[in-house]
């Protein structure tokens, strides 16, 4: 039967014996409610906090960067990870250590560098990025097949003209002109608008 049923008096005591016998529900309804709510903005507060701290560490991780203090760069990257987990922050200055290790021509470091990104393997586009990156290193060191085997497995199609030209680095550096010259060719041919391009021409004449 309807409430609008009863007169003013019955509906309001329908309306208290309902709340009397189902109090408990309700309250526990409220309670679960607002400890959502809660929750919610502790979570999101907590959050919030953690990307601070993680620009702050990254913050000071950059500038000893800029000191060139590469030992207690890393020290901080390790505290960086220990911290708040792998992040933008960390693949970041992992890239950054790389780069001024190349620069400084300790190509080790380098390479163990990249390849703490690429085991993270944040997302496809910054882990097939960092790929390159490594195989450049492992051709300036001499690593010719781990350079081809790191490179091949690359498949963004906006990143295989630098792949194939990596390849044709490799196989050149290892006396296989022909699979060179066929490598830069792919490059140029999949590298429209690529600024290397005049580059890659050059390597094939010379091959």
């Amino acid at each position: 039967m309807a409430f609008e049923e009863y007169d003013d008096f019955e509906q309001e005591k329908i309306v208290k014996d309902w709340i009397k016998n189902n109090w408990l529900t309700i309250v526990a309804g409220l309670v679960i409610g607002l400890g959502g709510v809660f929750g919610i903005n502790y979570w999101k507060a907590q959050q919030q906090q953690k990307r601070f701290e993680m620009a702050e560490k990254y913050e000071s991780f950059s500038e000893v960067m800029e000191l060139s203090e590469f030992d207690e760069a890393q020290s901080l990257l390790k505290e960086l990870e220990t911290s708040t987990g792998n992040s933008f922050y960390t693949y970041e200055a992992h890239l950054r250590l790389a780069k001024e290790f190349v620069n400084k021509n300790e190509l080790e470091k380098a390479a163990s560098e990249l390849k703490r990104v690429i085991i993270a393997n944040p997302d496809e586009l910054l882990t097939e990025f960092t790929k390159l990156r490594l195989a450049r290193v492992y051709n300036a060191m001499g690593k010719h097949d781990e350079a081809l085997t790191t490179v091949n497995s690359v498949k963004i199609e906006s990143y295989l003209s630098i792949a194939k030209e990596i390849q044709g680095d490799a196989y050149f550096a290892k006396g296989e002109s022909e699979k060179a010259i066929t490598a830069f060719k792919d490059s140029v041919e999949k590298g429209t608008g690529y600024s290397g391009k005049k580059n890659i021409e050059m390597k094939i004449e010379n091959s």
